[in-house]
């Protein structure tokens, strides 16, 4: 267990550490003004947390939710305060505590497997996005293009149709396979 005086180390890490540094080292992606969704509540569609610059911290206008860096540790990881204090020292190699440091090595490959995690989960995304669209689609087609009955008793399918009826199958599949899929390990 380290040994210091957590009071005087969050005054410490509140000062060093800004809470836009914090938000990108945990995989966050704050917009150029400052706002991300919240990881906090459900339903966030709109960037709703917005940091504030130097030592002023975060507030979700969608929870009302809000505080420094270490308020938002605490949250995020669902820990109390010496445990987030120690977490960002850890995370941050600031050298505040006892506890042993991490290599700039170390940090590096953390990062850089936070990124690719990041970019695998945009890749995801974009796609799972693209096939309820093109669902969606073949959905429409189904729905007006339907054979009549002189279209069917004349043997007449609209191309469209016979194609939307090889489509779907195979995109209501892929979309249930794949649904809760969205954060990847």
């Amino acid at each position: 267990m380290a040994s210091y005086r957590s009071d005087d180390t969050a005054n410490q890490i509140k000062a060093r550490l800004t809470m836009d540094e914090v938000a990108r080292h945990y995989g966050f992606e704050p917009n150029r003004a400052g706002f991300m969704r919240c990881p906090f509540h459900q339903g966030d569609h709109t960037a709703s947390l917005k940091i504030y610059a130097g030592d002023r911290g975060w507030h979700c206008f969608g929870c009302n939710s809000g505080g420094s860096v270490i308020d938002f540790v605490m949250r995020l990881y669902d820990i109390n305060f010496r445990q987030a204090v120690l977490r960002l020292d850890l995370d941050f190699g600031l050298g505040l505590s006892q506890a042993p440091q991490r290599s700039r090595a170390e940090q590096s490959a953390i990062l850089e497997a936070r990124r690719r995690k990041a970019e695998r989960r945009a890749v995801f995304e974009r796609e799972y996005h693209e096939k309820t669209v093109e669902h969606r689609y073949w959905w429409e087609v189904l729905k007006y293009f339907a054979p009549t009955k002189e279209d069917a008793a004349a043997g007449f399918i609209h191309p469209l149709y016979a194609e939307a009826l090889r489509r779907q199958p195979y995109l209501e599949y892929w979309l249930e396979e794949n649904l809760g899929k969205g954060v990847i390990t």
